[in-house]
This record gives C-alpha cells, sequence and structure tokens, in this order.
C-alpha cells in the first residue's frame, strides 16, 4: 500500500537467540533491518503500523472477516454465479474455501507473532526507552490486537461456548518456534478477558483525558490528509485498538462467555462515557443530518474502531456483486423510516452502498475505505440482551433507544419472554451489520438457526466450526 509501512505478512521469524532476524518492508524495493527499526520507539510505532496493515488485508478484517466469507455463512447476501456459491451449503472443502480458511488461519496467526515478537522486543528496553505513556499505549494496543485475533480464530474455529468446552485452538502470549498446545474454550476466553483487562488500565489515562476525548467526540479520530499519516498522534484513536475500542471488545468477549455481568459494565461504561457539557463521547449520526443529506453512507459517527483500506479507492469495493434479499421483511414496518435502509443499501434494497461514495463530499471520501469492526450500536444490543434478565423494561427503553437514533418511529412493545426479546434484537443486528460480518457470530453464540435467503431456516448447531487443513 502507498505510503504505508507495513509488515512482510509472515510471521516474524526468530533465531535461537530470539533476536529478531526478518527484514521488515517500509516501501517497495526499500529495507530496513529489525535491529535498525526497533531502535528508536518511533519505530516500533511503524511496526505496529504494520499489524494494522495486514488487519486490513483481504483474509482478516479487509475481506473474508467482514462484509466477504463471514457475511455469506450468515446468509446475508442471496450468491449467484461467485466463488462463494458453496458456502449456501456449507461446503468447506472446496478448493477456494479451503484455501479461504486456511489463509484466516495463517494470517490471523502470523499477524499474532508479529504482536508477540514487538512486545518481546519492548520487554527487551531498558527503562527511559520509551516515555512511560508512550509504553502503555503501544503495549495496550498490541495485546488488544492479539485479543481480537484470537477470539475471532476461537468463534470460527471452536464450537460456541453454549454447545460444547473442547480444545481447539492455541493461545499465543510470547513469539515461538515450538507449537503451543490447543487450549478449552473457556481457557482461551478468560486469557483474551485477561489481555483486555490489561489493556483497558494501560490505555485508559491516555484516552480519557480530556483532549483525548475531545479528539476522539469529533471526527478527528478518522480525520487524516493521507494514508502516510493515518496511525500518528492522538486524533486518529479510531483507527487504533484505544481503550474504547478495548472496552467495547471486552464487552463482546465477555457476552460470547456467557459472563453477563462483566460484558452489561464494560457496555454501559461506553454508552454512559460524557464530555464535560454531559453530551457522550460517542453518538450516532443525526437524523437532521440524514434528512438534509449531511452524512456518509457508512454512518460512521458511532464507530469505535475501524480499518483503513486504501484498495477501496483504487479498486472497488468487493470485485463481487452480492445482492440481499428479504430487505423489505428485515425492515417490516419501518421499511420508510429506518435510516438504515436508506444510507445502506440501494432504493430498492437490493445492493449494500455502505462502502460505496455517494454524495461526493468531503467526509464521504474521507471515510469511504473505512473497514467497520467496532460500533457503539453493537454495545447498545449487549447491553439490552444482557440487562433483560433483571431488567426487562430497562433493556427495552435501550433497544427502543438505538431504534429511535436509527429513525424508528414505532417503539417496540414488551415481549412475553427473553426469546423474542434476542429475535427482536437478531431482527435489528440485520439492519445494522449488513456487511460487516456480525451475524454469523451472533447465531453461532446463541445456536440459533440462520435465517436464509427464502426466510426458512438453516440448522448449522454441526456446521458452526470452519475446518482448517494447514495448521
Amino acid at each position: 500500500m502507498k505510503n504505508v509501512f507495513s509488515l512482510i505478512l509472515a510471521a516474524i521469524l526468530f533465531m535461537n537467540t530470539g533476536c529478531v532476524k526478518k527484514w521488515l518492508e517500509l516501501e517497495p524495493k526499500s529495507e530496513v533491518s529489525s535491529d535498525v527499526l526497533l531502535s528508536t520507539p518511533e519505530g516500533f510505532s511503524v511496526a505496529l503500523n504494520g499489524i494494522y496493515t495486514n488487519l486490513s488485508s483481504d483474509p482478516l478484517y479487509g475481506g473474508e472477516l467482514a462484509f466477504n466469507l463471514v457475511d455469506v455463512l450468515a446468509r446475508v447476501y442471496e450468491t449467484k454465479n461467485t466463488l462463494y456459491d458453496g458456502l449456501k451449503n456449507y461446503d468447506y472443502v472446496s478448493l477456494d474455501m479451503e484455501r479461504k480458511i486456511n489463509g484466516i488461519w495463517a494470517r490471523a496467526y502470523s499477524t499474532i507473532a508479529n504482536c508477540n515478537g514487538l512486545l518481546d522486543e519492548m520487554n527487551k528496553k531498558g527503562d527511559g526507552f520509551f516515555k512511560p505513556e508512550e509504553r502503555a499505549r503501544l503495549e495496550g494496543e498490541l495485546l488488544s490486537i492479539r485479543a481480537l485475533l484470537h477470539f475471532d480464530l476461537l468463534r470460527l474455529f471452536a464450537p460456541a461456548p453454549i454447545v460444547k468446552d473442547v480444545a481447539a485452538i492455541p493461545y499465543y502470549t510470547t513469539l515461538s518456534n515450538t507449537p503451543m498446545p490447543e487450549r478449552l474454550t473457556s481457557e482461551i476466553l478468560q486469557l483474551i478477558i485477561a489481555d483486555l483487562e490489561l489493556s483497558k488500565k494501560l490505555q485508559k489515562p491516555f484516552d480519557t483525558h480530556i483532549e483525548a476525548k475531545t479528539y476522539f467526540h469529533k471526527d478527528f479520530r478518522f480525520a487524516f490528509k493521507g494514508p502516510g499519516q493515518l496511525y500518528f498522534g492522538s486524533s486518529k484513536r479510531g483507527f487504533r485498538m484505544g481503550f474504547y475500542a478495548t472496552t467495547a471488545l471486552l464487552a463482546r468477549v465477555a457476552l460470547y462467555a456467557g459472563n453477563n455481568r462483566l460484558a452489561l459494565d464494560n457496555a454501559m461504561e461506553v454508552i454512559n462515557d460524557k464530555m464535560p457539557g454531559n453530551e457522550p463521547v460517542i453518538n450516532f449520526t443525526p437524523g437532521t443530518n440524514i434528512d438534509v443529506g449531511e452524512y456518509n453512507r457508512l454512518l460512521s459517527d458511532d464507530l469505535l474502531f475501524a480499518l483503513y483500506r486504501i484498495d477501496y479507492e483504487e479498486e472497488g469495493f468487493n470485485n463481487v456483486t452480492f445482492l440481499l434479499p428479504n430487505t423489505n421483511q428485515i425492515f417490516g414496518a419501518d421499511l420508510n423510516s429506518d435510516y438504515r435502509k436508506k444510507c445502506y443499501l440501494t432504493a430498492d434494497g437490493k445492493q449494500l452502498l455502505k462502502y460505496k461514495t455517494g454524495q461526493g463530499d468531503k467526509r464521504e471520501k474521507d471515510v469511504t475505505s473505512l473497514i467497520p469492526v467496532i460500533r457503539l450500536s453493537e454495545l447498545y444490543h449487549i447491553a439490552a440482551e444482557t440487562r433483560y434478565d433483571t431488567d426487562p423494561n430497562g433493556a427495552l427503553d435501550l433497544l427502543n433507544t438505538l431504534r429511535t437514533k436509527r429513525g424508528c418511529t414505532i417503539p417496540l412493545s414488551p415481549f412475553q419472554n427473553k426469546a423474542a426479546f434476542v429475535d427482536a434484537i437478531i431482527n435489528d443486528a440485520r439492519r445494522e451489520f449488513m456487511g460487516e460480518g456480525k451475524l454469523f457470530f451472533m447465531y453461532k453464540r446463541l445456536n440459533k438457526t440462520i435465517l436464509d435467503e427464502t426466510n426458512g431456516n438453516q440448522t448449522l448447531t454441526d456446521k458452526f466450526v470452519l475446518p482448517v487443513t494447514e495448521r
């Protein structure tokens, strides 16, 4: 990618002494040894930027874990004449699908290796090499990225906790050429939670002081003048796994682990965080802006963490035309009021417009290449679901608040039971996360049948776990 520092995509190779010997690519035809690169604190930031670049690659959140493979699995699209047609029958062993699935596994673990390599190198530096705040931010982000990747590997390649607790994937906390043993899902989740709780503690002092909150509150968290400036400075924390993204991810992980109290506490910590004037630090795109066309199709105001991929500008979105079935049924009585129908889809509701330029104004251009990873709306879903058991009215208020923020004018009435309430959350998620890779994981966590393009059900308990043939 032009003007963006990147690590070579393979795992960093270590010699027996443990020293980094892999060369790190800075520019095409330009190389620098890791010893030189990591001789300054700035070099660690450059290497970390390369890890973020890995996250936005096709096997991870720049493709398969966003709008491609996992959304096809969730029957978000009606696939015809694409490489993904076999996934309609959950064929994981065709040549193309096997290659894609193995690619997710390999790229995720190589990126985890990069995180651990940098953490190991940071620990070799003496006192005074980093400023305390600088070290805390770097370490926190690396821990959060490591947790994010392990969590999505777990969600893909192991059964959901609601089904069984089995050993399916290893968890790497140091860089090693010795394969680590597979751990139980429950053990993996506790390791992820520990990484995220430490990251929160490390990053909170920086990300919650008033200047940082002001930047995050405004559009500056995704502002940039050019690709080369994406990851430097406190004004672009939306591109980083900082405190807010880490807290939200902790809520997501805790929900998957069945720890409703931890999930609710972390979701509400972000939802309730305020500026000095009592305005939320993060809020949704105002309806007044949408009414006059002053919005971007991603509705990016509530994004807590996103990645940047310039390839969208150079190559266009997705290179595959996926059609969306049943949008009229999904939106139901809110078809003409829900902003997500207007902003995310073509007028006929058949095609996704989230990643395409529309109005052509400056803000639209700035966010076209954002890859959404974590939204505030997901925290409303988490908080609503986890509050229902003790406070069903409060849970309903949270879901109705989110729906109102998205333009829905008909409040939902109280539900007879939690199962019906969760179905309402799933319906809202089907509107919210088209093209963002969230629905498959929601169905899997709940062990729910997947609604297919004909509004039938796909029972997938035995197919929710993806195989990997090249470990």
